[in-house]
């Protein structure tokens, strides 16, 4: 039954509009700043022990507003993400110590806030990335250098995608289509993965590539399992 009502429950979610999204927003505008004044020390003893709690429905439901999470590749720091704001359909999200991560169609574009900030992403094929089978093509990176000025990294990549693989996220077990974005460039590589609903958009776990200092993190989609 809990598999069925997750199911009905994120077409629902995909159908509201952005706009609806973030007016449910409005009421915890304040309260994500007041969040953002945290010592270093207590960010690191609130994430090692988020990284220990028990990630399921109950848990989810002591918060008021959407969230992500994210992980790091060995899972040992983690940290939750509250939406902050929508740019044509370009969604940020928050930490609470200003850790900012920019998604378009649940495709890192930008953070803020990490020792090498992915500043912005041109891939061209971004819009139909997951619509149609994608031969090889382009992307490219760009970081701020110490020198005010920027660095580009440019990668060519292809993707794959294999159907029906088993998601654990949370206590439900769903059908997913696995998408492996395997990119390279002269000096770099790194395989991105994305786990979608089938016949949808809808990106319910990623691991990406923030930048060759940061290497790669978890996301999971949370809030497209919430209720308020």
């Amino acid at each position: 039954m809990k598999k069925l009502f997750v199911l009905f429950l994120i077409p629902f979610l995909l159908s509201c509009s952005s706009d609806e999204l973030m007016e449910s927003e409005k009421k915890d505008y304040f309260s994500i700043y007041k969040n953002l004044i945290v010592s270093d020390s207590n960010k690191k003893s609130t994430e090692n022990q988020l990284a220990k709690q028990n990630k399921n429905s109950k848990w989810l439901s002591k918060f008021n507003q959407p969230i992500i999470l994210i992980s790091s590749a060995d899972e040992k720091i983690q940290a939750t993400l509250v939406a902050l704001g929508n740019n044509q359909e370009k969604l940020t999200w928050v930490s609470a110590d200003g850790i900012s991560l920019t998604f378009d169609n649940g495709v890192l574009i930008a953070t803020r806030g990490y020792t090498q900030d992915l500043m912005t992403m041109r891939h061209k094929t971004l819009k139909t990335m997951f619509k149609k089978r994608q031969k090889d093509y382009k992307k490219t990176h760009r970081y701020l250098n110490g020198e005010n000025d920027y660095d580009d990294i440019t990668f060519i990549c292809k993707l794959s995608k294999e159907v029906n693989r088993n998601l654990k996220i949370l206590e439900y077990s769903l059908m997913a289509d696995k998408y492996t974005e395997s990119c390279k460039s002269p000096r770099y590589f790194y395989d991105n993965e994305y786990y979608l609903l089938p016949k949808t958009n809808i990106v319910l776990k990623s691991k990406q590539w923030i930048s060759p200092s940061n290497q790669s993190f978890f996301s999971y989609n949370f809030y497209a399992f919430q209720k308020f």
